[in-house]
């Protein structure tokens, strides 16, 4: 989904844009309207192609080098998790001086600290207290998944519990469509003899539903994003 950006007035002076060719300026501000709250986005191509030139007579090796080119120019950050490459715009904080971030859309980029920014500004509570990466995890999060880890997992709830719950917020997760199901699932394989490789299994589970519907995504349904 496309989000209105705004343009900083010193935009065109920054050193790094005039050293870059007029087409991979304009890629770079059309950028900006497809990455999430926190200038992230899948490295696709042929997706981006058909977001940002829609009408012109480019292929996608060619938006691909334009990519590589604002790689080059200190601009972007390319970075992968789960075999998927994902874009980031460096400096992002600065360039769009968002009020109210929704959660990450795409997994964060990991040179970036990790900061979880609601919709909504949260109001203090005893109920929730902070996962170690600094992310608030409400008491709602904790009894739920302890309570389905407590009936399933292989001597009770982890003891990286916190770090997990914070990651699986961070990724933007529901609790209910999301986590406990996925939980449930890697129990169930547990129970039937296969190996767990600790709640990095719930983690994997969850990355590889996420990713499934994209893959399946026609060229129609891309042109409309």
């Amino acid at each position: 989904m496309s989000r209105d950006r705004t343009l900083p007035s010193d935009f065109w002076t920054w050193e790094a844009v005039i050293d870059c060719s007029m087409t991979a300026r304009l890629l770079f501000l059309g950028l900006w309207n497809f990455a999430d709250d926190h200038g992230v986005q899948p490295l696709r191509p042929r997706t981006i192609r058909m977001q940002v030139f829609p009408g012109d007579a480019i292929d996608e090796n060619a938006v691909r080098a334009l990519i590589d080119e604002l790689v080059t120019r200190g601009l972007m950050r390319i970075f992968v998790v789960e075999g998927q490459e994902y874009l980031s715009v460096i400096h992002w904080e600065r360039i769009q001086r968002v009020s109210r971030r929704a959660r990450h859309r795409y997994p964060a980029d990991p040179a970036k600290p990790v900061t979880v920014e609601a919709t909504a500004p949260p109001r203090p509570s005893a109920a929730a207290s902070l996962a170690p990466d600094g992310v608030r995890v409400s008491s709602r999060w904790r009894k739920q998944i302890r309570r389905h880890l407590g009936k399933g997992w292989p001597g009770g709830p982890p003891a990286d519990l916190e770090r997990w719950m914070a990651r699986w917020l961070v990724e933007g997760y529901d609790l209910q469509r999301d986590v406990l199901p996925a939980i449930d699932a890697v129990c169930q394989a547990g129970a039937g003899g296969q190996p767990l490789s600790g709640l990095q299994a719930v983690s994997a589970y969850l990355a590889s539903r996420a990713l499934a519907p994209q893959a399946k995504e026609s060229p129609s349904q891309i042109s409309q994003m």
